[in-house]
């Protein structure tokens, strides 16, 4: 009977080590979005970089919420615009850099012709907000298009911020 014990107690405190580890705190359930960041989600959509936009370009509906999955807060909103990528990214560059945002990385070309898209972003910032770290994505919906498949505007690029006070979110 010692022996269950001890036993348990070793699976009990490993479970726990592990949950710590992999930054599992106890709060959220696993992927899931605590109080805090449910909150930073009303924060992020508030942010004015999301308002910011070339005097060409048309605001298309704002969104926001937690991802329940990863368990991190984003707001964004998508443009419609006859401006080119490099001139839309020109506009991004001073507009954040005005509002206090770090560029992390370009990439005027995100997604492999052939292949997976690990990510869709074009110009990566990040700025502390609400005491952690957002991290702002300007994209363009169409580079995931698949003929017959999906079909994204081609005139149409998106914002999109994202942040945790308690889980990992990145650009």
């Amino acid at each position: 009977m010692i022996m269950g014990r001890r036993a348990a107690g070793l699976a009990t405190a490993g479970a726990l080590v592990l949950g710590t580890s992999s930054g599992c705190s106890g709060l959220p359930s696993i992927g899931g979005c605590t109080d805090r960041d449910e909150k930073l989600a009303t924060v992020l959509a508030e942010l004015p970089i999301l308002s910011a936009h070339p005097g060409t370009a048309t605001p298309q509906d704002g969104y926001s919420g937690c991802d329940t999955d990863d368990g991190f807060a984003y707001a964004g909103r998508r443009f419609r615009t006859d401006l080119d990528r490099e001139e839309i990214m020109t506009f991004y560059r001073d507009a954040t850099a005005e509002d206090g945002w770090r560029l992390d990385s370009e990439n005027p070309n995100p997604v492999p012709s052939d292949g997976l898209a690990v990510s869709t972003a074009v110009g990566c910032f990040s700025k502390e907000v609400d005491g952690t770290t957002a991290h702002l994505n300007l994209w363009f919906p169409s580079d995931l298009n698949i003929p017959g498949e999906i079909e994204e505007p081609e005139d149409e690029y998106g914002l999109d911020v994202t942040g945790s006070h308690d889980g990992a979110a990145w650009c």
